[in-house]
């Protein structure tokens, strides 16, 4: 009996001394876009002085990954704790997330059955219906195909569109780069929606005893658009104001694009400077992500601001430019030696087991990941066994005509292997016969050199890795579908040239 209401009275100081914690995601932020990651360029800095300051202030991950190179998929991992080379197995197919998929608990779910209150607010895809997937309270956008429609007429408000309709946007004229620019309070932009109603959600809940989780998702830098989505194209970076870079002698998508994310970085900024005011910042752990790397969309140019901070590969790539996330974690009361600099690589699918070890719930057997929390105390690390993406690689033809066929990729330590695609056409799981490409990542941390033929035996095992575990390369929000069957004319088998997306 003592013993029971030992470990009864230890629960309630373990549950008593459990944080707040915050998310916050960028959407298509690249590695080198906070100051505090490497970008020089010709064009000098974009200045994130906030997010600078919580990297100062907490723990920066040099070497944190995604959970894919692109949106949807990479936030599957995310929510879910399993990386793309097992989707296929469960039955997720990387786009929608229903509730009950794959009968897997969801991140929200758990903090939510720990007691906490739980909150999301921007984007939520892959999630179908957040709140039946562990969040209380929603407002954003659900569908992906709206959420880079930066003034809508409405938005999500629970799990279907309807009634919050942003009215500045239907009574005004149609909303355009100018009009929006000359007059920004006579029209809605989502981030401030998101943002706004967050930030009055987390003062509510904080009146009360409970901890809180908050996803506050916001979808930029992302390229979008002025009209109302679906039916209008991303043609830019829309933002009310281009802030200190109106001046510039640049293009006005790329003055438009740098003052995205330093309107991102005021938000976080105002996240921080509520914290303080409220009296939880000590309690609270902030964590600051991007979804996948560096995008090229809407006019952008990758190399105008040095955006990957000179990894190879942007969105859509398996090079490091493509799913390296600039990762950060703030946390006053409890992270060990705020001000530090981390090599640890992790990736999305961290995410759930590290809840679950901040939480004291057993680490769930059915996840790819592991727990970071000892990395945040300063203490003994696990390291991954291995890292694995799927994507899009070139090779293989039929006809004459080149074919892109689902590819993947591994890193296990220093060493990375890039296959284009899997030669295993069939079962489209890794296989022996896959031509991989190697590199040092150690000494070769932009990937320009291929050392595969000086490595044969390290290749040998990279391979000998994925095929033990049973992975597919199984591609996810490609734009194609991967068993099509080329049609035949003329004797001759023909394959439609596969068109990029916007994801």
């Amino acid at each position: 009996m003592a013993h029971a209401v030992g470990l009864l009275l230890l629960a309630v100081r373990c549950s008593a001394a459990r944080p707040n914690v915050i998310w916050i995601m960028a959407d298509d932020l690249g590695w080198g876009e906070v100051g505090l990651y490497p970008a020089e360029s010709a064009h000098g800095r974009i200045a994130t002085p906030n997010l600078d300051r919580f990297g100062r202030e907490g723990l920066v991950f040099r070497q944190a990954y995604a959970g894919y190179t692109v949106c949807a998929p990479s936030r599957t991992a995310f929510f879910t704790g399993r990386h793309s080379g097992r989707f296929r197995d469960l039955g997720l197919d990387g786009q929608v997330l229903h509730p009950g998929a794959a009968n897997l608990t969801l991140v929200p779910e758990l903090f939510r059955q720990a007691g906490y209150r739980t909150g999301a607010f921007g984007k939520v895809a892959p999630l179908a219906s957040p709140l039946e997937q562990g969040f209380e309270v929603f407002v954003g956008q659900v569908d992906q195909a709206l959420c880079h429609n930066m003034y809508p007429k409405k938005i999500d408000s629970g799990v279907q569109q309807l009634n919050f309709e942003l009215s500045a946007n239907i009574h005004s004229p149609a909303p355009s780069r100018e009009r929006c620019m000359e007059n920004p309070k006579g029209y809605n932009y989502t981030i401030d929606v998101f943002h706004d109603q967050a930030m009055a959600w987390m003062e509510e809940v904080v009146k009360a005893p409970t901890a809180f989780f908050l996803y506050l998702s916001y979808t930029v830098p992302h390229a979008g658009g002025w009209g109302d989505a679906p039916s209008s194209p991303e043609d830019g970076n829309p933002v009310p104001s281009d802030m200190a870079y109106g001046n510039q002698s640049w293009p006005a998508v790329e003055k438009d694009h740098a003052a995205v994310i330093s309107y991102l970085d005021a938000k976080v900024g105002d996240l921080l400077a509520r914290l303080k005011s409220l009296k939880i910042d000590e309690k609270t752990l902030v964590f600051f992500a991007s979804d996948n790397g560096a995008h090229k969309e809407g006019g952008h140019q990758i190399a105008f601001f040095n955006s990957t901070g000179g990894l190879s590969g942007h969105k859509r790539s398996l090079l490091e430019g493509g799913v390296r996330s600039p990762s950060m974690v703030r946390w006053p009361g409890g992270l060990a030696n705020p001000g530090r600099s981390s090599e640890l690589p992790w990736a999305f699918w961290d995410v759930l087991p590290t809840v679950q070890d901040l939480l004291g719930l057993p680490l769930s057997p059915s996840t790819d990941g592991i727990s970071i929390l000892p990395e945040l105390y300063g203490q003994t690390q696990k390291q991954h066994d291995y890292l694995f993406f799927t994507w899009i690689g070139v090779g293989g033809r039929i006809c004459d005509q080149l074919r892109r066929l689902p590819g993947y990729s591994v890193r296990s330590g220093r060493w990375k292997g890039l296959v284009p695609h899997c030669e295993d056409e069939s079962s489209l799981r890794p296989s022996q016969a896959d031509a991989m490409r190697l590199y040092d990542l150690q000494e070769d941390p932009v990937e320009k050199r291929d050392v595969s033929a000086e490595h044969p035996d390290i290749v040998k095992k990279l391979k000998d890795l994925v095929i033990s575990q049973h992975l597919s390369c199984m591609c996810y929000q490609c734009g194609f579908a991967v068993n099509e069957t080329p049609v035949c004319k003329n004797g001759h088998q023909e394959v439609q040239e596969v068109k990029e997306v916007t994801v």
